[in-house]
């Protein structure tokens, strides 16, 4: 989008037009039953910060400065009827997303995840369970800061937090001034995303640069915990699974380990609901080894093949079958992940979430291990990397047993015993034209029958009712002509090694 734009959609974060001090007055007073001069004291006239939700006034609550949350009025009502013509309009998705991109979204469920997050934003007191909970994820963490809730002063309309000085991620100018290490906020950035989506499952859905900033010694500040989610058990499980698999063996793995983490992959993928049961494995698998190794050589900085060269095939048959899903969760994670690669691009040019990440899955994969002590771990590390452990002593023991078992498996084949089953998509896809085709042509031969008749026909019933009936069939090979079509057009994309523009080497 042109810089204008962005600008301008910037503004929506936190410098939203708000209502008057003397409104926000009358809804403190209201919530706490009690003038507001008589709970805090210097409350500002003007808002620090506004949003479409609410705005934030300061004062002095027993000394203290705080940072006072107060909600607009009549929001539930709006939302009412917004969300009302959205559910609409998710109905009609569901019914009439063409999915070209093998993923099939449940639109309803999409919705009613939104719903429910949204009607809980709006609600302080979940917003402050929500805080005290994502203080306690990072209790341990020294960079990470996040206000003190007076709960004795907030309702499900005011929220009364500790005032943190702090300025956003984007004022680059300002972070130059004060020294901060760019590169090392990015990294804080990214770590503290990765904690809560592989590590917590409980994440902040909003993070754009109004709500995570930094302070002037370069802690990051998170505020607005109204909209937060979890991810279901199986689903961080899965996911847990699957980043494991992804970054195990590190950028130069070898390519038979590589395999081996692409089967596991594909469980972490299948257990979080994101792959069909009963899809084609080995056709998944091979799309799951071809963009781990892209990623690895990304890590590298090399080109990879091309996607449609490598995988075509397969990925054309698993785009068709709609066996990829796209749970409600994923919307936000997705959201999630933007704000983030925006803010750490920002920082630092060089900004890469995917190298970044290696580090921290590889730390929590030791802590994950579970090992009693340091020495355990080195001694591990050490059998791991000589083959002094029990599973490289096993491998050489069984090997004989191995071999002898792969002698009678070749002499089956030769005795004719067994039988190997071998799926063809090149002769399945041909298969399946054929059949469009004969389809088209059928049509079009009924059509010929029935237009000769019409032109023998003597009576005018006859001759409507023949008319009538080529009519009918003329349009079914229309149809039968489109679908044929629009097969050719799904095969060329996908059998082609390159793009309509790119240019020739």
């Amino acid at each position: 989008l042109p810089e204008e734009i962005v600008d301008a959609l910037k503004t929506l974060q936190d410098d939203v037009p708000g209502f008057s001090g003397k409104r926000a007055r009358e809804i403190v007073a209201k919530e706490l039953g009690k003038p507001c001069d008589e709970v805090f004291r210097d409350f500002s006239d003007e808002p620090i910060a506004a949003a479409s939700l609410g705005q934030v006034h300061t004062a002095t609550y027993k000394g203290r400065k705080v940072a006072v949350k107060v909600q607009r009025a009549g929001l539930k009502e709006l939302f009412d009827v917004d969300l009302k013509n959205l559910k609409k309009l998710a109905e009609l998705l569901d019914k009439f997303d063409p999915k070209t991109d093998g993923a099939d979204r449940d639109w309803v469920s999409i919705y009613e995840e939104s719903e429910r997050l949204l009607y809980l934003e709006i609600d302080y007191l979940n917003e402050a369970d929500n805080t005290e909970r994502f203080a306690k994820d990072f209790r341990d963490v020294d960079y990470v800061r996040v206000p003190t809730v007076y709960r004795e002063i907030s309702t499900p309309r005011v929220l009364t937090m500790e005032f943190v000085d702090s300025f956003k991620l984007t004022d680059l100018n300002r972070i130059d001034e004060l020294g901060l290490d760019r590169e090392v906020l990015a990294k804080r950035v990214a770590d503290a995303f990765l904690r809560q989506i592989i590590e917590t499952g409980y994440f902040h859905c909003d993070p754009h640069p109004g709500n995570m900033c930094v302070d002037s010694k370069g802690n990051l500040v998170f505020y607005d915990f109204g909209m937060m989610d979890e991810l279901r058990p199986n689903v961080r499980s899965g996911f847990r699974k699957f980043c494991t698999a992804l970054f195990a063996g590190g950028p130069m793995i070898a390519d038979l380990d590589l395999a081996t983490n692409a089967k596991s992959l594909v469980d972490g993928v299948e257990e979080a609901g994101v792959l069909a049961r009963g899809a084609d494995r080995l056709a998944v698998e091979k799309l799951a080894r071809y963009f781990m190794r892209a990623f690895k050589n990304n890590q590298l900085g090399k080109s990879s093949e091309g996607v449609k060269k490598a995988v075509g095939v397969d990925l054309q048959t698993l785009t068709e079958s709609d066996v990829f899903r796209f749970p409600s969760t994923f919307t936000f994670v997705s959201r999630s992940f933007a704000s983030i690669d925006g803010i750490g691009k920002g920082l630092d040019p060089k900004y890469d979430l995917g190298k970044l990440a290696q580090p921290f899955i590889e730390r929590f994969t030791e802590v994950q291990k579970g090992y009693a002590s340091e020495g355990e771990k080195q001694f591990r590390t050490f059998s791991k990397a000589t083959g002094l452990n029990l599973g490289d002593i096993n491998t050489a023991v069984t090997s004989p047993r191995r071999i002898a078992y792969v002698e009678e498996t070749l002499r089956a084949m030769e005795d004719g015993s067994l039988k190997i089953r071998v799926r063809s998509l090149e002769n399945e896809k041909a298969l399946e034209r054929m059949a469009l085709t004969q389809g088209r042509e059928r049509n079009i031969l009924l059509l010929s029958v029935l237009l000769n008749a019409a032109s023998l026909a003597t009576g005018p019933i006859l001759r409507v009712g023949t008319m009538a009936g080529a009519a009918y069939f003329g349009f079914q090979a229309f149809m039968d002509n489109a679908k044929v079509a629009k097969f050719d057009k799904t095969q060329a994309k996908f059998v082609a090694t390159k793009f309509e523009g790119d240019e020739e080497d």
